[in-house]
This record gives structure tokens, C-alpha cells and sequence, in this order.
């Protein structure tokens, strides 16, 4: 099958968005793919990024808390989030009829997210259930992908836990977040992509009416994430209970 052609261009505000038509079944895929994640989180704020894409699912400017989830569901679709180390992403699966519904959920919540004391502790302690769920109460959680960067790297943004510490967690703010949100979610930081069957010209129409007066922020500056060149061999033995020991290895190896 051949792949579909891609229609690409930028909207005033700086969001770049990407058309893929494939009319092969009558379902889009809408997803925002925002230039953050772990490695950009600063130190004592670990865990940060993935908390906060949390928080984009409790309710944005136009809609209460967990209206997204209903909103999707109720038109047969499925959404998700994750947070890797270089961006954050967000998408929902639907039928095609639904598209303008899932681009008006994304705008939304770009436009300005409910950031309340409220949701940030529940979903503090929604984190905090998923690391011991995934990390802490699993038998090899996390492993090797914890526990392996500190071993390869030195600095903080490369070395440190992604999932983040209780205690990082714990002491984070709403004016934290609504740093976060400002630095990091603007439109600028964004990559809009829809996917699937669609008109073109159609789509292009509802993305500059949905995401088109969402406020314009400046693109943050992309840190640096160089690392020293590695000077030996570096280990590290961890015990938790598990049926038996287990063992992974990687390499680092100097550029030229």
C-alpha cells in the first residue's frame, strides 16, 4: 500500500500541523506532539513532565474534569498520553465523522488546561500509584530503563529517573505547572498531526478554526543535553524481590 502524501504547513501561532489522508477505513487519528519531556525537567522536579500530562486529562478551559474521556469514548474512539525523553504526546483514534470534535478536545486544552490545587494533588497520588504499581510492587519494574541511565550518564537530565521521586512530586505547585505550561505548551512547541480519512482543504478549514486563536508563546530555546565522553566501565546492582536475578548491559561509545 502506498504511503499517503503528506501536506504540511504552520499556522500564524506557530503550531506546525501535518495531513496524512488514507481513506483505507473511515477513521482519523488526531495527535499533539509537544518538544518536552524528561530530560528537560529541571532538578527537584523530577517526574515533572510525566505528571503533567496527567493534568492535561482534568479538564481544560471549555469542558470539566474527565469531560475529554467522555467526549472520545462517546463517539466510539480511544485516546492515550505519553511522555518520553525529548516530547509528550497526546491522540485519540476515532471515526471520521468525529474529527472536528477531537481537534476542538486538543485546542482546548492547549488553549489553557485546568490547572487547580485539586487536580495537581489527585493526580500527584495517581502518579505516585502507577510508579508502584509499574516500578516498586513489580518484579523487575522498571527495569533495565530506571535504573540503567544513571549508570551511562553523568548529567542530570540524561541520569536522572523519568518517573520521578515521591518527594520531587510531593512538593510540586501550581505555579510550577503553570510555569510548565507557559514555557513548554505553546503552540510554537507543537507538532498538530491528523491522520487518516480526511479532505484536506476540510481539515486545513477546522485546524485554523480551533487552533488558530490559541495565544501565541515563544518557541523555548532547545537546552543542551551533551554528555562527557565515558572514561570506563560504570555498574550498579540493585536487590528487590524477583524469581531470579536478572542482567542487562549497554554501551556508550565515544564519537570520533
Amino acid at each position: 500500500m502506498a504511503s499517503p502524501e503528506l501536506h504540511r504547513f504552520t499556522l500564524p501561532n506557530g503550531l506546525r500541523v501535518v495531513l496524512a489522508p488514507d481513506a483505507s477505513a473511515p477513521v482519523v487519528g488526531v495527535s499533539v506532539h509537544y518538544d518536552v519531556g524528561f530530560r528537560s525537567e529541571p532538578e527537584g522536579r523530577t517526574g515533572f513532565a510525566h505528571l503533567f500530562e496527567h493534568l492535561m486529562f482534568q479538564g481544560s478551559e471549555s469542558l470539566e474534569k474527565l469531560a475529554h474521556f467522555r467526549h472520545v469514548q462517546s463517539s466510539g474512539g480511544t485516546f492515550n498520553g505519553s511522555t518520553h525523553p525529548d516530547y509528550t504526546d497526546y491522540y485519540q483514534v476515532l471515526p471520521s465523522a468525529a474529527l472536528e470534535r477531537a481537534l476542538f478536545l486538543e485546542a482546548d486544552r492547549m488553549r489553557a488546561p485546568k490547572l487547580t490545587d485539586e487536580n495537581l494533588r489527585n493526580q500527584i497520588d495517581v502518579v505516585k500509584e502507577e510508579i508502584r504499581l509499574n516500578v516498586l510492587n513489580r518484579p523487575y519494574g522498571g527495569f533495565p530503563w530506571i535504573l540503567l541511565p544513571a549508570v551511562l550518564f553523568k548529567t542530570f537530565a540524561n541520569a536522572h529517573n523519568g518517573y520521578g521521586d515521591f518527594v520531587d512530586l510531593e512538593s510540586a505547585t501550581v505555579d510550577d505547572c503553570a510555569e510548565f505550561f507557559d514555557t513548554y505548551y505553546s503552540p510554537a512547541n507543537a507538532v498538530l498531526t491528523v491522520a487518516g480519512d480526511l479532505d484536506v482543504e476540510a481539515t486545513k478549514a477546522l485546524v485554523e478554526k480551533h487552533f488558530g486563536d490559541v495565544p501565541a508563546r515563544p518557541r523555548p530555546e532547545r537546552p543542551s543535553f551533551a554528555e562527557p565522553a565515558p572514561q570506563g566501565e560504570g555498574s550498579r546492582r540493585t536487590s528487590r524481590p524477583s524469581p531470579t536475578p536478572r542482567t542487562s548491559t549497554r554501551s556508550r561509545t565515544r564519537r570520533p
